[in-house]
């Protein structure tokens, strides 16, 4: 009998741990994502570049800038799926496969549902002439924003366009430069300022020096952020003037291993670390390290 009691004692002790620690992880996942900002930098799931950040506000609504390849989609479809099978805004800041390639197979090969896309575009022959190498995705890319089932949730953005979502403030500080020729499909990307609290994030894109002399012109009482997202994987886009005048205490860094670690001695990468020492950055978090989540209270 005793015998029995004590078997039957443990395993209710083992029980009650079990739920204990259920419940303790469960909180903890809640508290990641629920009653603040949370910010998750992805990771790539193959050897390309790419960059993709999900935005997780308040109230469990999704926010998604870029999203990575084709091939880091079901990542990203992981945490969509987490947080209602539905994004709010989608923000795609130009049409390059490691940037937008993410969103065109999860438009092509789920039911998830995007309220709102905003895409700063030119039209196809613009990147027939001027990018023919990559021209092929970017008008695939923009048969399918013309064409598929999500052609009624796409938006042109305009300069300095604000947006009021779940206490967040986005405002969008630039757009396509379809001028610009150098750099051309790197320089067209959209800049879009996320403030939440005290807190803001710019987020740049693949934006290039050129780009970068106008944003400079034209924004920059409203460029300084506490946390910015590195231009062009953090390697040869803009410059140590832009990043000084954003003067940030943290530096998302969507980077491969492969360019971080500078694998051939030619990326410029190197010269992007000095800048960040010299300006004292606190904090960096780099995509090649795995998915992050950065809280924002």
């Amino acid at each position: 009998m005793k015998k029995n009691f004590l078997r039957f004692s443990i395993m209710i002790l083992f029980v009650a741990l079990l739920v204990g620690l259920m419940v303790f992880f469960v909180n903890r996942k809640s508290e990641n994502y629920v009653g603040y900002l949370s910010v998750i930098q992805l990771s790539p799931q193959t050897p390309c570049q790419m960059m993709g950040y999900v935005i997780i506000t308040e109230n469990d609504k999704i926010i998604v800038v870029d999203g990575g390849t084709e091939g880091d989609a079901d990542n990203l479809t992981k945490y969509i799926n987490e947080h209602g099978s539905k994004v709010d805004y989608w923000f795609v800041t130009h049409l390059h496969n490691d940037h937008a390639g993410a969103l065109y197979k999860i438009v092509n090969t789920t039911d998830i549902e995007i309220d709102n896309i905003y895409v700063s575009a030119n039209d196809k022959d613009w990147y027939i002439e001027n990018e023919p190498k990559r021209a092929k995705f970017s008008t695939d890319f923009i048969d399918m924003l013309n064409e598929s089932r999500i052609k009624n949730k796409v938006r042109e953005p305009y300069v300095n366009e604000k947006i009021n979502f779940d206490n967040i403030d986005i405002e969008i500080l630039g757009i396509r430069n379809p001028e610009i020729l150098t750099n051309c499909g790197n320089n067209q990307s959209m800049v879009i300022k996320l403030s939440y609290n005290d807190n803001s994030i710019l987020f740049l894109g693949d934006t290039g020096v050129e780009s970068e002399a106008k944003l400079i012109k034209n924004q920059r009482e409203k460029l300084k952020s506490n946390i910015v997202q590195m231009a062009h994987h953090g390697q040869a886009g803009a410059d140590f003037e832009l990043y000084k005048t954003i003067d940030p205490e943290t530096c998302l860094f969507p980077t491969s291993d492969w360019i971080w670690d500078n694998y051939d001695g030619t990326l410029k990468i190197d010269e992007t670390k000095d800048w960040i020492k010299k300006l004292n950055v606190k904090n960096l978090y780099i995509a090649k390290d795995g998915d992050q989540v950065i809280i924002l209270k």
